[in-house]
């Protein structure tokens, strides 16, 4: 008899076939890690009950964003140097640990550096995940595996969503507890469920030539990449931060707006398997350039809502854009790095949204506060259309890249 754990398998046939163990194992892992995932959609919320002004709301938003420009680098080298394996577990018992001390902070001091701190831990894990799934995936289902990892995610988020709205009725010290829970057990399952073996390919995959910072510094087709993520990043990452402003203005509270937020949550879940494959057909840049249009003109729709309904059907827009790059940038990640450099190419195009964690908070409510609503819904607007504007503009070069990687 064997005591190892069965996990269901995926069909034969259909948009989840095909795929190994080891992938399934992230998959789950990411799930109950995302359903327990409910602080940071509602940290705005948090701070302004806890009496914190909406400037040093900002501030503490802030201190958790320049924290991330550090986690994902952190990351993708221990990732590449380490290992997968151990590098995820690192990452996820560090947030939760984190989270406790964000959780039990007061006062703005304490919240600031406590902030700081889960920014820095908090991401540590995505590089190694991501270059994980590019070393056990063969290369035709990376797209597909990453998509999938994504609507795992999301199938959480739209369960945490309406979770937290009530929970945080009732204490928001529950949010910090359901949050730090996920990320232990997420720990767990990859310590006991990742095997060994996946981790002596992981090492095999870093024997090579050397590849450092100036090496990726360099690669300036990488960085043009990540500078459309971050401008991407920083009107997705207002779903965080002034929608939970907008809809408190039109005294809709903390359960309407995880009632609001989970439509994302809930689209993504229905509709990403499906669309996974069908966007494959297309060429990867152009589908990007699409979806930023989208995102940004469905942020910039929110100035129009009051209602519950209205808040709905923005997000009803801009998720659409969402589920169109699912996967995509994990994928071209996998593409552009070479062998021993997928954890820090992962990582790098990771920092694009890590970046955003500060932009988006610092300008966000900024904006919002001192130019007004509309000012902050435009520019979401104006972001979205300069990132696929770039999107376009560098689509060739991508292609002609990717075509020698893959030939």
């Amino acid at each position: 008899m064997t005591t190892e754990t069965t996990l269901p398998r995926p069909a034969r046939t259909g948009p989840f076939a095909g795929l190994p163990r080891p992938f399934w194992i992230l998959f789950y892992g990411s799930l109950v890690n995302r359903i327990g995932g409910v602080v940071s959609g509602f940290l705005v919320l948090y701070l302004t009950a806890i009496g914190i002004p909406l400037e040093q709301v900002g501030l503490v938003l802030a201190a958790k964003g320049v924290g991330a420009l550090i986690s994902q680098p952190v990351g993708g080298v221990l990732t590449d140097r380490v290992g997968r394996r151990f590098t995820l577990v690192l990452g996820l018992l560090a947030s939760a640990a984190c989270l406790t001390f964000l959780g039990a902070a007061q006062g703005l001091p304490m919240l600031v550096a406590a902030a700081f701190l889960h920014g820095v831990v908090a991401d540590i894990f995505r590089p190694a995940a991501a270059a994980l799934i590019a070393d056990v995936v063969e290369r035709p289902l990376l797209t597909k595996a990453y998509g999938l990892q994504f609507w795992a995610i999301n199938l959480g988020f739209s369960v945490a969503s309406v979770m937290a709205g009530h929970l945080a009725d009732s204490g928001y010290w529950l949010l910090f507890a359901l949050n730090a829970t996920g990320c232990t057990a997420f720990a767990v399952i990859v310590w006991l469920g990742i095997p060994r073996s996946a981790e002596r390919v992981v090492k095999s995959t870093v024997d090579g030539p050397k590849f450092g910072l100036r090496e990726l510094f360099r690669d300036r087709l990488l960085l043009g990449v990540v500078l459309l993520v971050l401008m991407h990043a920083t009107v997705y990452t207002q779903a965080e931060v002034i929608i939970p402003l907008a809809v408190k203005d039109s005294g809709l509270g903390a359960a309407g707006y995880g009632t609001i937020i989970a439509v994302n949550g809930v689209l993504i879940v229905i509709l990403q398997p499906l669309a996974a494959a069908w966007v494959a057909r297309f060429d990867r840049m152009r589908v990007l350039a699409l979806a930023w249009a989208v995102l940004g003109a469905g942020m910039a729709l929110t100035g129009l809502a009051d209602t519950a309904l209205e808040y709905v059907l923005t997000v009803i827009v801009w998720t659409l854009g969402e589920i169109a790059m699912a996967g995509l940038l994990g994928s071209l990640a996998a593409d552009l790095a070479p062998p021993a450099a997928r954890g820090r190419y992962q990582a790098a195009i990771g920092f694009g949204f890590s970046a955003a964690a500060f932009t988006g908070p610092l300008l966000g409510t900024w904006v919002y506060q001192h130019g007004g609503p509309a000012a902050a819904w435009f520019g979401c607007l104006v972001l979205g259309l300069l990132g696929a504007a770039g999107a376009l503009a560098i689509g060739p070069a991508i292609r002609r890249r990717t075509a020698v990687a893959v030939g």
